[in-house]
């Protein structure tokens, strides 16, 4: 597959420039190392809504900084059964957990128009041995990469469907506010197909519960654009499983 599509100029900036640099790279760096970091970035990609960036069977060995859009990581499971295994925003990496793995039944797809930047692992080791803040972010991003599965784990093994949802919604409102959009007002990248793969439960049951968050008046929603009403009562379902009024 040709990633290799023209990107618009705005986009073909320097990282130090970018409106992301204090998401996906380390700060308090000098003016050498930052002009080095300029450097990391052979090429920046525009990927198709539903398109791949990621298969098992694509051997890169880059990972990937979203420039902007969304992403998701989907795992094969032995059955033949697709697990949604995470969502990325703008700011985050792909291909750390691939790269270890190395690429086992894995595909990372775009949830709507997006743009990766390319970041060659050689080029990710020289520089980190050059630079300890870089070799200290790295080691960062991969401990995201586990707490990512790990809060799977979490859906899947202590918390019923409500928790779940309610769970999702607060963590995605609060990914959005870390990023300077709003935390109430959310347009959903990902299907309900999708979100009920993440959570480990039937798309009908994320339907069901998305319907009775909004007849508490937890929620409001209009097709994918969300807005939370009670934060306290999504939280107290949450911790507590229960309903506040």
């Amino acid at each position: 597959m040709d990633m290799r599509l023209n990107i618009p100029t705005e986009l073909n900036i320097a990282c130090s420039k970018c409106l992301q640099y204090s998401q996906c790279m380390p700060t308090g760096l000098n003016e050498y190392e930052t002009l080095r970091m300029d450097s990391l970035v052979t090429q920046r990609v525009r990927i198709k809504k539903g398109n791949d960036l990621y298969r098992n069977n694509f051997s890169d060995k880059s990972m990937y900084i979203v420039r902007a859009g969304c992403f998701k990581t989907v795992i094969s499971q032995h059955d033949g059964r697709d697990q949604v295994v995470g969502f990325h925003m703008s700011g985050e990496s792909l291909g750390l957990g691939v790269e270890q793995s190395n690429g086992a039944n894995c595909k990372i797809s775009a949830l709507e128009d997006s743009v990766v930047c390319v970041i060659p692992f050689v080029k990710v080791e020289e520089l980190a041995n050059a630079t300890n803040d870089l070799h200290s972010h790295i080691r960062h991003l991969f401990r995201v990469e586990i707490k990512r599965e790990n809060s799977v784990m979490l859906f899947l093994g202590s918390m019923n469907s409500e928790e779940r949802v309610a769970t999702f919604l607060l963590n995605l409102s609060l990914s959005h506010e870390a990023r300077g959009f709003s935390g109430t007002n959310i347009n959903l990248k990902m299907s309900r197909y999708d979100i009920a793969s993440y959570l480990g439960i039937k798309h009908e049951t994320v339907s069901r519960t998305l319907a009775k968050f909004i007849k508490g008046n937890l929620i409001n929603l209009n097709l994918r654009l969300l807005k939370i009403v009670n934060f306290k009562a999504l939280h107290s379902i949450a911790n507590d499983g229960i309903l506040v009024d």
